[in-house]
C-alpha cells in the first residue's frame, strides 16, 4: 500500500515513527478511509508559505500582554470545539488548593515552582474530538488561575504531517508554524523529508523539543502535555513498548554488550522475519532494532504477540529469571491502557525541572459519562536526590518518594 506520511529512512530513532505510521495506513485501508491528498508540489511550495504565516501570527502574539495572550487562546480552543464547551471554575476545590499549594511551596523554597498540566486524550475523530479543543483550554485556564498573575501557558503539540492528516495542507501548514512557534510543538518526522517548511521551525524537531520544555519549566514557565497519543499505537507503542526496553536494559545490567546484543538479534527467527516481511526501515544500533521490532509486534506488523516478543527480548538481553514476570505484567499493564504511565517524562521532570526549582503537577482529564472536563489535585515534586522526589498534594504531607513510584501513582490514579 503507498505510504500516507512522509517517512524516509534517517538512520535515527525516528524510523521507529514508521512502525506507528505503518500500522495506522493499514488501518486506514482496511476501514476505506480516504485522507485529504497533499502534493509533493503543494508540500514543497505551499505549505512552507503557510507555515511562514503561521509564524507571523505566534511573532505577533508573543508580543501581546499575557492576558490577551490567555483570553485569545480561549476564544481560539472554543471555536475549535464547535461550541460545544464546559465552564472553566476557577474557584473549584482542586484548583484552590492548587494554588494553596504553589503559595506554600514559593514561601517554603524561596522560588517560585513551575506548573505543568498533565492531560488526557480522547478520540481524534467522532463524537468526542471535541474534548481535545476542551482539555487544552481547561489546561490554559488553569494553569493561568494557579499562577495567580499574567503568563503565557505553551502547550506541547504534534506538528507533523502524521498529527495533522486530516487537515488540508495550508491548514497544516499555518498550525505547524503557530503551534510549533508560540507552543511546544513537536514534529515526529523533522528528518530527511526534503522540505522547507521544518528547517523554518527547527525546535520543533524530536530530539530538540524536549530541550525547549524543560528549559521552559526550569525557568519557572507553565506547559501542558497530552500524557498519550492521538491514536492507541502512539501511547501504547512509542511511550509503552518502547520505554519497555529500555527498562529491561537496566534488569539485564549490563551483561550483554550492544556489540552482542547486535548478534544475537540477527540470528533471531523472529526478527529476521519480521525485517524481512513488514516493509519497516529500522534505525541503526541494537537497542533501537530491539525497540522497533517489539513495537512492531505490539501492533501487528511483526509475527508473534506483544508478550511473546517481550519474553524473546528478555532471553537476549539475559535478564535475569527472577525479573522477568514483573517485566511482562508491566508491559502488559501499559499496552492495555489509553494512557501509559511515561516514567521516562516524569524521570526528565524530576531530574531537569526538581534540581532547579520545585514542580507542581496539575492532572486535566475528560470525562465520557456525563461528557466534560475536570481538573483535580494538583501535587507538588521537589528534589530529594537521585531517582526520589519530595512529594505533597494539598490534603497529604509531602513524603519522599522514587520518581517511578510516584508516577505510577499520580498516573494510575488520574488516568485510564
Amino acid at each position: 500500500m503507498p505510504a500516507s506520511y512522509p517517512a524516509p529512512k534517517t538512520g535515527t530513532a525516528q524510523d521507529l515513527m514508521r512502525v506507528i505510521t505503518r500500522a495506522y495506513e493499514a488501518k486506514l485501508d482496511r476501514e476505506g478511509t480516504v485522507l485529504p491528498h497533499k502534493s509533493e508540489r503543494g508540500r514543497r511550495w505551499l505549505e512552507p508559505v503557510a507555515r511562514l504565516f503561521g509564524i507571523a501570527v505566534a511573532t505577533v502574539l508573543s508580543v501581546l500582554p499575557a492576558e490577551l495572550y490567555v483570553a485569545f487562546h480561549d476564544r481560539l480552543y472554543r471555536g475549535l470545539a464547535g461550541g460545544r464547551v464546559y465552564p472553566f471554575d476557577a474557584s473549584s476545590p482542586a484548583v484552590r488548593h492548587a494554588v494553596e499549594l504553589a503559595a506554600r511551596l514559593a514561601a517554603e523554597t524561596g522560588r517560585e515552582p513551575a506548573l505543568i498540566a498533565v492531560i488526557s486524550h480522547p478520540p481524534v475523530m467522532g463524537e468526542l474530538k471535541h474534548l481535545n479543543f476542551e482539555l487544552v483550554r481547561h489546561a490554559t485556564l488553569a494553569l493561568r488561575a494557579v499562577r495567580g498573575r499574567p503568563c503565557r501557558p505553551r502547550l506541547v503539540v504534534a506538528v507533523d504531517p502524521f498529527a495533522l492528516d486530516t487537515t488540508s495542507l495550508l491548514e497544516e501548514g499555518v498550525y505547524a508554524g503557530y503551534m510549533g512557534t508560540l507552543h511546544l510543538g513537536l514534529d515526529r518526522l523533522a528528518l530527511g523529508r526534503g522540505h522547507l517548511g521544518p528547517s523554518l521551525t527547527p525546535r520543533t524537531a524530536w530530539h530538540a523539543m524536549p530541550w525547549r520544555m524543560l528549559k521552559l519549566l526550569g525557568d519557572g514557565g507553565e506547559a501542558g502535555i497530552v500524557l498519550s497519543g492521538g491514536v492507541p499505537e502512539t501511547g501504547r507503542v512509542l511511550y509503552g513498548a518502547r520505554e519497555w526496553v529500555r527498562e529491561a536494559r537496566a534488569a539485564a545490567r549490563g551483561l550483554v554488550t550492544p556489540a552482542e546484543a547486535g548478534e544475537r538479534l540477527e540470528r533471531e527467527p523472529g526478527f529476521r522475519a519480521f525485517v524481512d516481511g513488514a516493509g519497516v526501515p529500522l534505525p541503526e544500533g541494537p537497542w533501537r532494532r530491539l525497540e522497533g521490532w517489539l513495537m512492531a509486534a505490539a501492533v501487528g506488523l511483526a509475527p508473534g504477540g506483544a508478550r511473546e516478543t517481550a519474553a524473546r527480548v528478555l532471553e537476549l538481553l539475559r535478564v535475569p529469571a527472577s525479573a522477568r514476570p514483573a517485566l511482562l505484567t508491566g508491559l502488559e499493564f501499559d499496552l492495555s491502557r489509553e494512557t501509559p504511565r511515561r516514567l521516562r517524562l516524569f524521570r526528565a521532570l524530576a531530574g531537569r525541572v526538581t534540581r532547579r526549582r520545585p514542580l507542581i503537577i496539575i492532572p486535566i482529564v475528560h470525562s465520557v459519562s456525563p461528557l466534560g472536563v475536570e481538573v483535580r489535585e494538583a501535587w507538588s515534586w521537589e528534589s530529594a536526590g537521585r531517582g526520589r522526589v519530595k512529594a505533597g498534594s494539598a490534603g497529604e504531607a509531602s513524603r519522599e518518594d522514587a520518581v517511578d513510584a510516584h508516577a505510577r501513582r499520580l498516573v494510575e490514579g488520574n488516568f485510564s
